[in-house]
């Protein structure tokens, strides 16, 4: 039994590069590590079926998972063993479907796992090629993988588009005076969305615009202004939640808050002493999870036996 940890993701503004190799296709971005994610314990046995069984389960519940069945049938298929049964078990600690990476996050923690568990000798680069993939076939994600691979401290900028052999990845600093904070409202159809050609040709403008914004003077205080401005430009961030997020960026103390892209959900940087006020009024909003948390390198991929 193999036990790995991957943190979650959450972006703020994106573009999408597509191509016709899933190496090469991905997306510009920028956005956070959060300090919690998804733990995947990961069981390997022997099975005289001749295929590959899968059993996948998310907090305790089985579920079928296009993640989880293209990471296994792709690692098992590549290295020879088809004839195995594999059980994953995956606890998520944030909201699925709320722009937080969880399906990318989900994707890494399987593919390391299982090839641990396999004794598969590969490169962390080419492990996470595999959940790159995935993420792009099952429509859940572009470019949130090699984010979570590359988060470095503070905010992560993915500058060059494409899978972890192709990408370019630079990151604005965040001091310990800051801590970051996110709200979540409800989830929404991302797959459906990123099958919208018009909504991916104006996010791809918007998006390159927004890079070169945020590049002109990298701190913060300007990443979470561009970020705010992407949101509103590509029309995404509308209704009651375009409202909350307007009147949390006037509270006293915040950087800038935004968007989770993509999601019903919002995220903020504020001065700590601002905090407990600014978590105050954000409750208000009756959010169905709320958290803060210091952004620093929050990757803890840990691999090994379940501790007693």
């Amino acid at each position: 039994m193999c036990l790995v940890k991957v943190p979650a993701g959450l972006s703020g503004f994106f573009a999408p590069h597509i191509t016709r190799e899933l190496a090469t296709t991905g997306a510009i971005g920028g956005g956070l590590v959060l300090d919690e994610g998804v733990s995947v314990e990961l069981d390997v046995v022997s099975s005289a079926s001749g295929e590959a069984l899968i059993e996948n389960y998310i907090n305790g519940g089985r579920v079928e998972s296009c993640i989880a069945n293209y990471v296994v049938t792709k690692i098992l298929g590549e290295a020879g063993l088809d004839s195995h049964r594999v059980i994953v078990k995956q606890t998520v600690k944030v909201p699925i479907g709320g722009g937080y990476g969880t399906s990318a996050a989900s994707a890494l923690a399987i593919s390391i796992a299982l090839a641990k568990a396999l004794g598969i000798r590969r490169t962390l680069k080419r492990v996470a090629e595999i959940a790159h993939e995935a993420d792009i076939v099952c429509k859940t994600g572009l470019g949130t993988v090699v984010g979570i691979l590359n988060q470095g401290y503070g905010i992560v900028v993915v500058k060059k588009p494409g899978g972890p052999f192709y990408t370019e990845v630079e990151h604005i600093l965040l001091d310990n005076s800051i801590t970051a904070f996110t709200a979540f409202y409800k989830p929404i159809n991302k797959a459906e969305l990123l099958s919208r050609s018009d909504l991916l040709a104006n996010a791809r403008r918007t998006g390159l615009s927004t890079l070169k914004k945020i590049f002109r003077d990298p701190c913060p205080e300007n990443f979470m202004k561009s970020c705010l401005e992407f949101s509103l430009k590509t029309g995404l961030l509308q209704g009651e939640l375009r409202n909350m997020v307007l009147e949390v960026n006037k509270l006293r103390g915040v950087i800038g808050a935004s968007m989770n892209m993509i999601g019903e959900g919002l995220y903020g940087l504020v001065e700590n002493e601002y905090l407990d006020q600014v978590i105050e009024y954000v409750k208000s909003t009756s959010p169905s999870w709320i958290h803060s948390w210091r952004p620093a390198k929050c990757l803890e991929i840990y691999v090994g036996q379940r501790k007693q």
